[in-house]
């Protein structure tokens, strides 16, 4: 069983608790309910915020408490990225942080890649092929370029499945 606990929960036991109370585990009422207000997300909160995928990823942070040092090093990321991507509108993640991110967040890849506006490859099956960790994104792949590969990717899946 999952245990979530609202807002309006929350301040109605703050309500009934004493300063000691919530002192005795170490933050004074006044600090905890600051940290709470900090981390409600608003439209104002997420209104500078200049791309989907950073709106997106600022407000799973924000539900979740996290700052962006623990979302960064929960995907397994730099935290100079997640800067970027919540503040930024001109920033081209690299495709492994975007999926990273997709994982932390609990959403689809796909959803996430088509937030970065990433194009999506298609394989046999999700292990067979990943985006380069590597990847600069595909704006300098003309489409012609692009198919080319899809299919080269779909012939090679389907050769290797054949001599499995």
């Amino acid at each position: 069983m999952k245990f979530e606990i609202t807002q309006e929960w929350l301040a109605k036991r703050l309500a009934h608790c004493e300063e000691d109370g919530i002192a005795a585990g170490g933050i004074h009422l006044e600090d905890f309910k600051k940290d709470i207000e900090r981390r409600t997300v608003t439209p104002s909160v997420l209104q500078n915020v200049p791309t989907q995928l950073g709106k997106v990823v600022r407000y799973v942070r924000e539900q979740k408490g996290w700052t962006r040092a623990e979302m960064a090093e929960l995907a397994d990321i730099d935290e100079s990225d997640l800067v970027s991507i919540e503040t930024l509108s001109s920033y081209d993640p690299r495709p492994r942080t975007v999926i990273q991110l997709a994982e932390v967040c609990r959403f689809k890849r796909n959803e996430f890649v088509q937030l970065a506006n990433h194009r999506t490859m298609v394989a046999a099956n999700d292990n067979s092929v990943r985006f380069a960790a590597s990847s600069n994104g595909t704006e300098s792949i003309s489409d012609e370029e692009y198919d080319a590969i899809r299919a080269l990717i779909q012939a090679l899946a389907q050769s290797t499945s054949k001599t499995q």
